[in-house]
């Protein structure tokens, strides 16, 4: 009862927004708000906004004086593509429960106490979604059966931080802010019976229901979960718990500023609902099962960066980051427990992601008293393993090109645009675990930030 009335505070103010973004760096956003964006993402050692409360809140010191209000939308467009080794495509489409484009928000207050300054918002910071449809062959069996159950997914992760600053020193400023995080997943997902035999053979499936499961899908056969919340907003399953972390900047000349951030592992838990574990025969005969379903220990990962920033003259910026985001920690499997009144089954799905290292430059030239135009680039290596990837968690793009820019209307209001271009990645993958298939995946899309900043 709790979480629900914490999770319809949150939303209930910005009904109106999708809330979904896509995968772009493994999960995360390759940037909050739209400076950052503009600039390649980069943010630990410049004044992003009152988006630095979600990367490096030191940097809220480095603001005007006064008080700042931001909002405004987070969209994200996507062009995801499957192919098997006969041709046959599947694209993620603007089909069924995860409609595209998908929207976050980005809502925020920070405001100064003489050397300090206080801020809380609300920000949408990791998400996937994507949607095959159910006629593909993504639905199909290995005998061609086609099963008319739908591939798709949605995830968000909506942080609401509350952080400081402080300026300790006319060189040093230090910051922290802790998060009350919401993570929700949609998740339809088929798995053909080579599948789920590699499963069990590498002793991933445990539970008094695989024995009469896996007689029934037999050697042609599959096994389809579903769990889906057709709004929205949230999903089938979901949880809420907290994350945060601290930060610095250190002014080393009149041009020159350092910066280090750590943000740490979310602690939020197991995800909980209820969902729909389908049996499926060779001949396209259906068993489903209805009960409750936990996805075990899903967290975000701690992540460390460092970075600079240079101030050539008063027109031009110039700023880089390096961030090391431990993604072993989080995402070696996927670990599912499902219980029904027939009884019970625990599934563990394989992922192995990596840790990554995740290099961004940006920059910024003020044109006018009025106008400043940003650019930036981003490079991200690859988490998971090819081995094991689900054309539902398409987590693989690795550059991004970004453009933006920031008008003023006056001294104390700004609209702020930012367009992040994910580069086109393409991977020839084996079906997941049994590798009976070879798969051609490609995804790149299209982001844009747009937020309204007013001073007091």
């Amino acid at each position: 009862m709790i979480k629900m009335k914490i999770a319809s505070v949150l939303v209930l103010p910005l009904s109106g927004y999708a809330f979904s973004v896509h995968a772009t760096q493994v999960f995360d956003l390759e940037g909050y708000g739209a400076i950052s964006r503009a600039m390649g993402g980069t943010s630990s050692s410049y004044y992003t906004g009152n988006a630095a409360l979600i990367s490096n809140p030191a940097t809220l010191s480095l603001a005007p004086d006064g008080s700042q209000f931001e909002l405004g939308p987070d969209i994200v467009s996507t062009d995801i593509e499957v192919r098997d080794s006969s041709g046959a495509k599947v694209k993620s489409s603007t089909e069924s429960n995860n409609r595209g484009p998908y929207i976050g928000p980005q809502l925020s207050y920070v405001t100064q106490l003489d050397d300090w300054r206080f801020g809380a918002g609300l920000f949408v910071s990791s998400g996937l979604g994507t949607e095959y449809g159910s006629n593909s062959f993504l639905s199909q069996t290995e005998n061609g059966t086609q099963t008319s159950f739908d591939n798709s997914s949605r995830l968000i992760v909506l942080r609401a931080p509350v952080g400081f600053s402080y300026q300790v020193t006319p060189q040093l400023t230090v910051g922290a802010s802790a998060d009350l995080v919401w993570t929700s997943l949609n998740l339809e997902l088929l798995l053909p019976s080579s599948q789920v035999g590699a499963l069990a053979a590498q002793g991933n499936l445990s539970g008094d229901l695989v024995a009469p499961l896996a007689g029934f899908v037999g050697a042609g056969g599959a096994a389809h979960f579903s769990l889906s919340r057709n709004n929205p907003v949230g999903g089938a399953v979901d949880a809420i718990g907290w994350g945060g972390r601290l930060g610095l900047t250190y002014k080393l000349t009149d041009k020159t500023v350092l910066g280090a951030m750590y943000n740490f592992k979310t602690s939020v838990g197991d995800l909980e609902g209820t969902a729909t574990l389908s049996a499926i025969s060779g001949d396209g005969a259906v068993l489903p099962l209805h009960g409750d379903i936990r996805v075990k220990d899903f967290e975000m990962p701690a992540s460390l960066t460092f970075g600079f920033a240079h101030q050539f003259n008063e027109r031009w910026l110039v700023a880089a980051d390096v961030k090391r985001v431990y993604w072993s920690d989080v995402m070696e499997d996927i670990s599912v427990d499902f219980k029904s009144q027939s009884g019970g089954i625990d599934i563990e799905l394989p992922h192995n992601y990596q840790d990554i290292t995740v290099a961004s430059i940006g920059t910024a030239y003020r044109v006018n008293d009025k106008l400043t135009l940003r650019a930036g680039y981003s490079y991200a290596q690859q988490a998971l393993d090819s081995r094991l990837i689900l054309p539902v968690i398409p987590a693989y793009l690795k550059k991004h090109v970004s453009l933006g820019s920031d008008y003023s209307f006056d001294k104390k209001s700004k609209l702020n645009l930012a367009i992040s271009f994910g580069l086109k990645e393409s991977l020839n993958t084996p079906s997941y675990l049994s590798g009976t298939e070879t798969l051609k995946q490609s995804h790149s899309q299209i982001n844009a930030v747009v937020s309204y900043s007013k001073s007091f």
